[in-house]
C-alpha cells in the first residue's frame, strides 16, 4: 500500500492557507527558522525569495498555520486547560505594580513588565531581553530591541499599538548566545508573538535549544494592532503629529494621547478600527495565553493584572517581589477586572470565529 505524503512546502501550506488567506501575524518565525534561509519578508509578510526544498520547519512554526492548543499547553504548563479556565492555564492572579521611581516614571501602566526585566537582568536570571522599542528617529515606530541593562529596558517602555514585525525575528540574538555561550534571554511579545515562540521551542532537534535561550515569555494582552501609517493618519486627522506624542493609551474605548507638552487629549476609537492589520481580525488570544507570565491593565490607573501561568513566571515574579520591585493587591480588590477581562477575551474569540467561518 502507497502512503501519500502531505506537501510541507511554504507555498502549500503558509502560501496558500496562511498568507492568501489574510491569516497571517507577520510575526517572522517562518522567516527565522528556515533552515535553508529561502524565505524573506515583503510588507510585513514572508515570501519566498529561493526555491523550498520542502523540509515543513515553517509550517511547525506558524502560529496561524495549525496551532494545537493542547499540545502547546501541555509543553508549556504541564497540562491542559480545566473546563472553568476561561482565559487559559493560571496558577493564580495578582495585582502589582512597580515600586521603583524612575519605572514609574515612563511606564504605560503599572511598570509591571519593566521591573520583571529589570530584576530578571540584575539578578543574573537572564543576559538580556528581546522586547519592542521605537526605531531610532521615527517616532512611535516599533522595532526590536535587544536590551541588557536598566537604561535599555527602561527605554523600551511604553505601547505603540502598532506592530513589531521583527520581534521574533530578535529570537535569533538569544539562539546565537545560547549556542555560543549558554546565555539565556527573557521576550516580551503580543499573543501571536508568544504562540510563535512556543512553538519554537516545540521544534524536533532544533539547532537552537529555544526553550533554554528564551527562558523567559511575558506576554502582553491585545485586542489588535493598527498599521504606522494608518494611525499617522488619524491622528493627522485630528491635528495632530507623532513626532509630538510622548505617550499612547488605549482607555473604556478611547485612545488617550499625552504630548511632550503634559497635554492630554482623548481621541473615538472606532475611527481608527479603519487601519487595523488585517491578520489580527483571525487572532482569538487576548490575554497571551501560553506566556509564563501575561500582563495588561484592563482600565486599571497606575496598576497591572498579572495571570501568572507558570513554574518559570511564578520563578520570575516572585524575584521581582523578593528584590523589592512590586507592590501588590489580591485581585479580588478589584473585581470588575475579571469582568473585563472576560468581556474582552470573548469579544476577541467571536471575531476570529466571524473572521474563518
Amino acid at each position: 500500500m502507497t502512503v501519500k505524503t502531505e506537501l510541507l512546502g511554504f507555498e502549500e501550506t503558509l502560501g496558500e492557507k496562511v498568507i492568501k488567506a489574510g491569516l497571517c501575524a507577520g510575526c517572522g518565525s517562518c522567516v527565522l527558522n528556515c533552515p535553508f534561509w529561502v524565505i524573506g519578508f515583503r510588507d510585513g509578510k514572508p515570501t519566498l525569495i529561493d526555491e523550498c526544498p520542502v523540509c515543513g520547519v515553517c509550517a511547525q512554526v506558524c502560529p496561524r498555520y495549525s496551532f494545537d492548543v493542547e499540545a502547546v499547553e501541555k509543553f508549556a504548563f504541564g497540562r491542559s486547560r480545566k473546563a472553568d479556565e476561561e482565559f487559559g492555564v493560571v496558577k493564580r492572579m495578582v495585582l502589582a505594580r512597580s515600586k521603583d521611581p524612575e519605572v514609574l516614571e515612563v511606564c504605560q501602566d503599572g511598570g509591571l513588565v519593566s521591573s520583571l526585566l529589570i530584576t530578571a537582568v540584575e539578578k543574573g536570571l537572564v543576559e538580556g531581553a528581546v522586547l519592542s522599542g521605537v526605531k531610532e528617529g521615527v517616532p512611535c515606530y516599533p522595532d526590536m530591541r535587544v536590551a541588557y541593562s536598566k537604561a535599555e529596558i527602561l527605554a523600551c517602555a511604553g505601547s505603540r499599538y502598532t506592530f513589531s514585525d521583527r520581534l521574533v525575528l530578535g529570537t535569533g540574538v538569544a539562539g546565537a548566545f545560547w549556542m555560543a555561550r549558554s546565555s539565556k534571554y527573557a521576550f516580551v511579545g503580543l499573543p501571536c508573538q508568544v504562540q510563535a515562540v512556543r512553538l519554537m521551542q516545540m521544534l524536533p532537534n532544533p539547532p537552537v535549544n529555544w526553550s533554554e535561550a528564551v527562558r523567559y515569555v511575558i506576554g502582553l494582552f491585545c485586542t489588535e494592532t493598527f498599521t504606522y501609517d494608518g494611525l499617522r493618519a488619524y491622528l493627522a486627522s485630528q491635528g495632530m503629529e507623532l513626532e509630538d506624542v510622548r505617550k499612547m493609551n488605549i482607555k473604556a474605548g478611547k485612545l488617550v494621547v499625552e504630548f511632550g507638552t503634559g497635554e492630554v487629549k482623548e481621541l473615538a476609537l472606532e475611527p481608527l478600527m479603519e487601519y487595523r492589520r488585517e491578520g489580527c481580525e483571525a487572532c482569538w488570544d487576548f490575554s497571551a495565553e501560553f506566556a509564563d507570565i501575561s500582563i495588561g491593565s484592563l482600565g486599571l490607573e497606575g496598576w497591572n493584572i498579572a495571570l501568572i501561568r507558570s513554574e518559570r513566571g511564578e520563578e520570575l515574579f516572585r524575584a521581582a517581589v523578593e528584590a523589592g520591585m512590586l507592590e501588590t493587591r489580591p485581585v479580588e480588590e478589584e473585581p470588575n477586572v475579571l469582568k473585563v477581562l472576560r468581556r474582552l477575551t470573548r469579544r476577541k474569540r467571536r471575531r476570529a470565529e466571524a473572521r474563518r467561518s
